[in-house]
């Protein structure tokens, strides 16, 4: 069988979006992880690779009779190019400006101001930011209690004050939705769909891999959204 990469950007819930597909009976089941900021962290048969923005690609065979659900940040063309099976889902951006910001709010509270859950993730952390880091020595100046915030701040050279760290949240807010990826998944699923339309993802999630949702775990993104707006 395929794999399936499931291709999304940080804040609409893809770790959690994989986990719970993964349960279906024609996926393999991946192991997971429920962390106290809300954040699913999966362990895929590539130990999350192509969630990184310079993936190192081991050639992986994907099971014989079951889907290998990956996921990915927007690496679903490489993975094409170095894997002999994939097929591919992707969950595009919000066009809704309210329920962008709700994606964007998401993004900082999971990903921005949290540390990084555990050690094996906050060395991750450390090697991706080492690739592109203005100040070499920011590794010197860090600790695994900061918060990614202020492990990116460190390595563009910005001693993360109160200021800085406004300063760089108010960038990520005014962020527009980013252009969606060139490549031609197979199945494209609106983040709208997602949290307003559970019936249109199932059927599209059958239609194109035969895979049948179980259970109701799609509805979290709506009743979550719907907390946020209450």
């Amino acid at each position: 069988m395929p794999f399936l990469f499931v291709d999304y950007d940080q804040g609409v819930g893809g770790e959690y979006f994989c986990a719970n597909l993964s349960q279906s009976k024609e996926c393999v089941t991946l192991e997971y992880t429920n962390y106290k900021n809300q954040r699913t962290k999966v362990k895929d048969v590539f130990n999350q690779e192509f969630l990184k923005p310079n993936p190192k690609i081991v050639a992986q065979s994907s099971h014989s009779e079951l889907y290998d659900v990956v996921p990915s940040h927007r690496n679903t063309e490489l993975a094409v190019q170095h894997l002999k099976d994939v097929r591919s889902v992707r969950i595009a951006n919000p066009q809704d400006p309210k329920l962008w910001q709700y994606v964007i709010e998401q993004r900082i509270l999971k990903v921005h101001l949290s540390p990084e859950p555990n050690v094996e993730y906050f060395l991750g952390q450390l090697k991706i930011l080492k690739e592109t880091a203005v100040d070499p020595e920011f590794i010197r100046k860090v600790n695994p209690d900061m918060d990614v915030l202020s492990l990116r701040l460190l390595a563009d050279g910005i001693t993360p004050t109160e200021l800085s760290r406004a300063q760089r949240l108010t960038e990520i807010k005014s962020q527009l939705p980013w252009a969606e990826p060139s490549h031609n998944y197979n199945c494209v699923i609106p983040c709208e769909d997602l949290f307003f339309n559970t019936e249109s993802v199932k059927q599209k999630l059958f239609q194109h891999f035969g895979i049948k949702v179980l259970g109701n775990w799609l509805d979290q993104y709506h009743n979550k959204y719907s907390a946020h707006l209450t």
